[in-house]
């Protein structure tokens, strides 16, 4: 029995299950994916181990699969490490760097075939199995196929409001209905610097004929090579112009003939080794890409204004020069053009529902917006009843009831179990009630739907940090880096890590790039940190008393920083205080700093105050230290002593 790797596009599925049922027959154990992903610059963890563990990479090249980067690198490390067997689903050429191999045609696959027979040689051969007869094959211990799979994928968007995380991006179809969609990525006719511009085009189109298909079965991607001799229904034009160290950059997004533009979006960089300006370039125009077969892809098609305004807010939602504010605005000027265009009502819902969670001005405020909200989710629901977004929006109305906010997310994931924002926001509040394993599962899931966002890397790292994962947090900072070196939402995640749990030393370089804050705002900072390289009795008390004054409304860096030194009782005595708990995040009770404070059965106290006793008996999720850390009381018995 072999352990094979099996590498396909999303849109030869149907002939890879095949192949795998007839391999898993054979004795053999097959780890495949579902939806075409790979491992590219950025090879998940899952999939490196995958490969690196396994006997041969079998892949199916065909006219999908040469085209996708991610099965070219995949076979990459079969070929690199001698254990690639590549066959041909519709006798396409294997692409450059491939074509020494000669592929086995498996176009007219049958299980009792000359071309079977060739496959299970081939086997043999790279596996050294050469000797193992078909009757020990068939007798050998099958494995559970282990299954790693990466769903159509929805972009994430970086709004900072409930749950306090960035939220995905909804990505709706009719999946009764496709209208083919084609791109074609080049060099702007007028870029100054054409070479470079190709260049970027070329990654470009790479990155978005790996995406589009595994969202939109009907997109075609045409790279620069092709794109000046073939017809296509839209263009994104690529201009660079480089000045000294740095450049300037544009990407625009148009129809046929470059005339009308739908949306652009344009760099002015001064120095070109403090941002992969290709990669963000890259990242842009897949999200664009990806709104442009939202706006043009389903049964409600948007017609011109409204399909402008559309893919430029949905564009908008990963660009932090967009304010709440002014995408609400730009998707209520869309559902006003198309009443009965499901993806621009999940947005307005969730909006609505962000901004209202965020209304303190007046209580009457608060009522209207939570109104409208509400509405906006009706609408929403009713057009799209597949809609996760609408159960986020509706979970973002009542935060503070956890019983009923988790029941929502759970929803949500169940009707749209391939939305990345879903599972962020899920992730978060399974955080705040210290079901912390839950809550890296989420985020980790998040990654999977969607690995070419930042923001959702970001909300992975400080998961796992959160929960004192602190090995494999260093292991995804460290493959996000590899894809994002100057990416500011990781850098942030990465100072969450380094600030209070890993290396100081990291952490001190790390300040200035990361909080645009005031010299006197960064003591406290830098005295947390110089405590840390040097825990003296009178380091930790400065470092203490900094947050203390710096505190103001928020006792929660206070209280971090007091469990940072492990002071219990200063930590139970403030938090006895009435005064204290308007603006506490409970969630920090379930950070590694409070480990000492929940080994004390007193914290249930301080748990029932939270309303999570409640919480954890109503629903019987009872939090991930109950049982992972050496308690000297039992969780239930403490908590029994506390109605509610």
């Amino acid at each position: 029995m072999a352990k094979l790797f099996l590498s396909y596009s999303r849109k030869d599925a149907a002939k890879a299950q095949r192949l795998c049922d007839w391999l898993e027959r054979e004795g053999h154990e097959v780890w495949r994916d579902e939806d075409d992903i790979g491992g590219g610059a950025s090879f998940s963890a899952e999939i490196e181990n995958a490969l690196k563990e396994c006997d041969a990479v079998v892949v199916l090249w065909s006219a999908s699969s040469v085209q996708s980067a991610w099965v070219r690198d995949e076979a990459g490390f079969g070929r690199d490490a001698n254990k690639l067997i590549p066959l041909t689903l519709d006798s396409t050429e294997s692409p450059l760097g491939f074509r020494q191999f000669q592929s086995i045609d498996v176009s007219r696959w049958k299980a009792q075939s000359p071309a079977a027979d060739r496959v299970a040689n081939a086997i043999a051969r790279v596996t050294g199995a050469a000797g193992q007869s078909p009757a020990l094959q068939a007798r050998a211990v099958r494995q559970p196929r282990r299954l790693f799979s990466l769903p159509k994928i929805a972009a994430a968007v970086a709004i900072l409001v409930l749950l306090g995380a960035a939220v995905g991006l909804l990505l709706w179809r009719n999946s009764s209905e496709y209208r083919g969609i084609s791109i074609a990525v080049m060099a702007s006719p007028t870029s100054p610097d054409r070479i470079t511009a190709t260049d970027y085009a070329n990654v470009t189109a790479a990155d978005m004929a790996a995406f589009l298909p595994t969202h939109f079965d009907g997109a075609t991607v045409i790279p620069p090579s092709d794109a000046n001799g073939i017809t296509s229904g839209n263009r994104m034009l690529i201009s660079f112009n480089p000045h000294g160290k740095g450049a300037d950059a544009s990407l625009t997004l148009s129809d046929a003939d470059g005339r009308s533009i739908i949306w652009s979006k344009s760099w002015s960089v001064s120095d070109l080794s403090a941002l992969d300006l290709r990669e963000e370039i890259s990242r842009f125009a897949t999200r664009g890409a990806l709104c442009l077969t939202d706006a043009k892809g389903g049964s409600e098609r948007l017609t011109r204004p409204a399909l402008d305004l559309y893919v430029r807010g949905c564009v908008g939602m990963i660009d932090s020069t967009w304010s709440p504010d002014q995408l609400s605005s730009t998707f209520e000027r869309v559902v006003a053009l198309a009443p009965e265009f499901p993806p621009g009502w999940s947005y307005v819902a969730a909006l609505r529902s962000f901004l209202a969670a965020d209304e303190n001005s007046s209580e009457a405020a608060h009522r209207a917006a939570v109104t409208k909200a509400r509405d906006a989710i009706a609408t929403a629901r009713r057009l799209n009843p597949s809609s996760g977004l609408t159960y986020l929006a509706e979970a973002t109305l009542i935060q503070d009831d956890r019983i009923g906010s988790l029941a929502l997310l759970d929803k949500g994931v169940a009707v749209e179990p391939t939305n990345a924002m879903v599972q962020w926001g899920r992730s978060d509040v399974l955080g705040s009630v210290g079901r912390l394993a839950d809550s890296v599962q989420a985020a980790k899931r998040a990654v999977e739907l969607d690995p070419i966002t930042p923001d959702t890397w970001s909300q992975y790292i400080l998961a796992l940090t959160y929960a004192g994962q602190f090995s494999r947090a260093q292991t995804v900072i460290a493959d996000a880096r590899k894809k994002w070196p100057h990416d500011p939402t990781i850098e942030f995640a990465e100072f969450g890590y380094q600030y209070r749990y890993g290396d100081p030393r990291v952490a001190e370089q790390l300040v200035p790039r990361v909080l645009d804050y005031s010299d006197v705002q960064l003591v406290p900072y830098r005295q947390l940190i110089a405590a840390r390289l040097d825990p003296s009795p009178a380091k930790v008390e400065i470092a203490i008393n900094s947050w203390k004054t710096a505190t103001g409304s928020d006792p929660g860096r206070y209280l971090l920083a007091l469990g940072q030194f492990h002071k219990v009782e200063e930590i139970l005595a403030m938090l006895g205080n009435p005064k204290v708990w308007p603006n506490l995040d409970p969630a920090m009770f379930f950070r590694p700093e409070f480990a000492a404070v929940r080994a004390d059965p007193r914290f249930m106290a301080v748990a029932a105050r939270a309303g999570l006793v409640r919480y954890w008996r109503q629903s019987g999720k009872w939090p991930d230290y109950c049982s992972s850390e050496q308690l000297q009381y039992d969780c239930k018995t403490e908590a029994a002593k506390y109605p509610g």
